[in-house]
């Protein structure tokens, strides 16, 4: 079963998830793991990387992701590209699992500009 969802978002916040994103795998970091070395709740991270959940990284987020991630400046952080656009919908293709109580599979299918 697949349902689409929409979701109203600034650009940074989008890019920024997603940037975390990448950088956990890199790190073979779990979500969990994350969030323990950020020194927050255990499903922290799995909720600001949910697109059903509203939770995003905060300016003390940034501190604690730079020290998780054993960087010297905040700024290797935030080292990818300024967004183009302000505010974004984000359109999600969703698969759930058989008894439609899970999402297994996200997938962004179109971002525009608001």
């Amino acid at each position: 079963m697949t349902k689409t969802i929409i979701i109203e978002t600034t650009q940074f916040d989008f890019d920024l998830i997603l940037h975390v994103k990448r950088l956990r795998k890199i790190k073979n970091y779990t979500q969990e793991e994350l969030s323990q070395k950020m020194g927050v709740v255990k499903n922290f991270v799995s909720n600001v990387e949910s697109y059903t959940q509203r939770h995003k990284y905060s300016t003390r987020h940034i501190g604690l992701l730079a020290k998780a991630f054993e960087y010297q400046n905040i700024s290797q952080l935030l080292d990818f590209p300024t967004p183009k656009y302000d505010k974004i919908k984000v359109i999600i293709k969703q698969t759930l699992n058989e008894s439609a109580t899970k999402v297994v599979h996200n997938e962004v299918i179109k971002i525009e500009a608001l």
